[in-house]
């Protein structure tokens, strides 16, 4: 067995050059490579032709929009047993650790908390682990579809909201503890997963309930209210969102019940940032759904939670 330098490269989807800017955990690092040195590295990872990992990339993953990749790089040091072809005979424990922990709790979370943080459908659809940086020999590729981004909106960060970000991301820890803001989380997660806007604003609908549904009738106004209270900046904006999310729910009614709809990207995008905004204050509040409750019901338009 010989020391070997184990490198792992996920490529990201739907943003720009504002996410440099971002400083991760863990000996991660986001990077930039030309969009040419990029295709010609997975074409060699994957024994494929440049021009067909062009269309894959560029077409279907979104990936190199700007003429460049944006990539989420780490690397560690693994004893490998490797035969004369450059084959590895078994994988080290090492490195399914390294996925496991890292990958799969740390940075796909943080990925996550990216998109809970403010709207964009930043994603990481192509994951490599190889060995060998002069001549890559792919041990691990992972390919998902990239998170439907509405309209095309990318992720970018104001130099303000990086800092801002990295407060959210240190401060937050998933999955939540408290099951009914998992369980809005999980909905809001799944609207990004599905290019159809009805499911996506079902999927999202879903979540507010969980969050304000009371139980028992006039679920309509409770959940506006409830909304509107909890998000409202004062009287004025509090009535504004408990009409939209009223708006909204009818919507949701009339699509449920006659199988026709008219929601649009715009309402999907709406009632996202009300399900976002929501599982945020929640979090900050930390009570449980009926304490929560309780004190929403207890606040007219305008006041805050204390």
């Amino acid at each position: 067995m010989a020391k070997q330098n184990i490198y792992f490269m996920g490529f990201l989807a739907n943003t720009n050059s504002s996410i440099l800017r971002v400083k991760l955990g863990h000996n991660f690092k986001i990077e930039k490579v030309g969009r040419d040195e990029g295709i010609r590295l997975i074409s060699n990872l994957e024994n494929s032709s440049f021009f067909n990992m062009y269309k894959k990339l560029i077409s279907r993953y979104r990936l190199g929009l700007e003429s460049q990749f944006y990539i989420i790089t780490n690397s560690f040091e693994v004893n490998l047993n490797v035969n004369s072809k450059g084959r590895i005979k078994s994988n080290p424990p090492k490195i399914y650790e390294f996925m496991n922990e890292f990958v799969q709790n740390y940075l796909y979370s943080t990925i996550k908390l990216m998109r809970l943080f403010k709207e964009g459908g930043i994603s990481l659809p192509i994951e490599y682990l190889f060995y060998d940086k002069d001549n890559p020999k792919r041990i691990i590729s992972l390919y998902k579809i990239p998170v439907v981004s509405l309209g095309r909106l990318n992720y970018i960060l104001t130099p303000s909201e990086v800092s801002e970000l990295q407060k959210f991301i240190q401060n937050t820890k998933l999955p939540f503890e408290r099951s009914f803001l998992q369980l809005a989380f999980e909905a809001y997660e799944l609207s990004y997963k599905t290019h159809n806007k009805m499911l996506s604003f079902l999927s999202l609908m879903s979540g507010l309930e969980s969050l304000f549904n009371p139980g028992g009738g006039e679920l309509k106004y409770r959940i506006s209210r409830n909304t509107a209270v909890l998000l409202g900046k004062d009287k004025k904006d509090s009535k504004g969102i408990f009409f939209n999310v009223k708006t909204l729910y009818e919507k949701r009614s009339k699509t449920l019940h006659t199988g026709k709809t008219d929601i649009g990207q715009n309402d999907v995008l709406r009632l996202r940032h009300y399900v976002r905004g929501s599982i945020k204050e929640i979090y900050k509040i930390n009570k449980n759904k009926n304490e929560l409750l309780d004190i929403l019901n207890s606040l007219g338009f305008g006041e805050k939670v204390k």
